[in-house]
């Protein structure tokens, strides 16, 4: 029988909490991570993409932002992150780039300062959330004195143009790409607009961007949402050209775009993400003749699910990333050493690369 983590046992996890249903998770979602997973994953993993907040930071609820959001939850503290990782990678070492969230109904002043107050820069690191009209000298203040690897800009903050409209340009601002390349930070970066890389006006942003600012990391978040290999497809003939543009994997849970990533993408410019709290939505992400379709076992406003005594038969996002990932490697013969450098050592060079850069700065 499967060992049910101590978060589970002592209550810390529960209904209307992070991951719910512990009777599900003991009898269907921990055997996969058994069967499935465990043998599978470096002892040590590094988690990219995971984001955290309290329910204090937001000025209004969560859902009256004007993105689409694929949670259900009002925050995500530090310990409840902490605690997502036991349940989710029971025995397995857990190192993180927190997030804060970076949304229009979200102080990110105060938001900020909580990761800032929890990393250790060690096995824990954070980016900042900048407002768009920060200038490069308040942008560097705030990195330094906070010890953040750089910066988590995104398109809600941008109040002028609908989303649809908007542009890379227009929430990864200037101020930010002069900071990130003097020092060498990240910038996660989600890609605007319907089409996503497919759409050219995106892909002449990033040439823009990358070729100005070569000192800039530039991470693709959720592989530049290529949630689809015909989304991903007609960017990488430009994009694997560019040396400083990196891939977040977090919540890929098509395997056929994961195998094009490794087939087409120097592999220490790859990473995995967990997209915590996504991650513990039970559900599965795919695509329908180009639109974004979540199938949940919870009912919720963004998703398809079934009406009945049944639920669908739904594991968590996280592991549905993992399983595409792993089908992937597995299918390309990838070595042990080359998926604790998916899993791990990528990152990790990555955030540690910039808490030098700062220094040298």
């Amino acid at each position: 029988m499967c060992k049910v983590p101590e978060p589970l046992q002592t209550g810390l996890v529960g209904p209307d909490r992070l991951i719910d249903e512990p009777d599900q998770y003991r009898l269907f979602d921990l055997p996969i991570f058994e069967r499935e997973l465990r043998e599978w994953l470096p002892s040590r993993i590094f988690d990219v993409h995971a984001h955290t907040w309290l329910a204090e930071h937001l000025r209004r609820p969560i859902a009256e932002d004007p993105v689409e959001l694929l949670f259900n939850v009002e925050s995500v503290t530090w310990e409840e992150l902490t605690v997502a990782y036991r349940v989710l990678f029971p025995g397995v070492e857990v190192e993180r780039l927190a997030l804060p969230m970076p949304l229009r109904v979200v102080d990110i002043e105060a938001n900020n300062a909580y990761l800032a107050s929890r990393i250790d820069n060690e096995r824990s690191f954070a980016l900042l959330a900048p407002e768009l009209d920060a200038s490069p000298e308040e942008l560097w203040h705030q990195i330094v004195s906070g010890r953040f690897v750089g910066f988590k800009p995104y398109l809600s903050q941008v109040r002028n143009k609908s989303l649809e409209e908007i542009r890379i340009l227009d929430f990864v601002r200037p101020a930010q790409l002069e900071v990130a390349d003097r020092a060498g930070l990240l910038i996660m970066l989600h890609v605007p607009r319907p089409s996503r890389l497919a759409d050219c006006i995106n892909r002449d942003d990033l040439v823009a961007i990358a070729d100005s600012y070569p000192g800039a990391r530039i991470v693709l978040a959720h592989a530049g949402r290529a949630y689809a290999p015909e989304i991903l497809a007609p960017a990488l003939d430009v994009l694997t050209d560019l040396p400083n543009v990196l891939w977040d994997l977090s919540n890929i849970q098509d395997h056929d775009v994961v195998r094009l990533l490794l087939e087409r993408v120097p592999i220490d410019r790859i990473m995995w993400g967990s997209d915590i709290p996504v991650a513990t939505v039970r559900g599965r992400l795919l695509m329908l003749n180009g639109q974004r379709v979540c199938l949940t076992r919870r009912p919720f406003p963004w998703s398809v699910s079934r009406v009945g005594p049944e639920p669908l038969a739904c594991t968590f996002m996280g592991y549905e990333t993992l399983r595409a990932l792993r089908r992937a490697c597995d299918e390309l013969a990838l070595s042990r050493e080359q998926v604790s450098s998916l899993m791990y050592a990528n990152a990790r060079a990555l955030v540690v690369g910039a808490l030098d850069g700062l220094t040298a700065a």
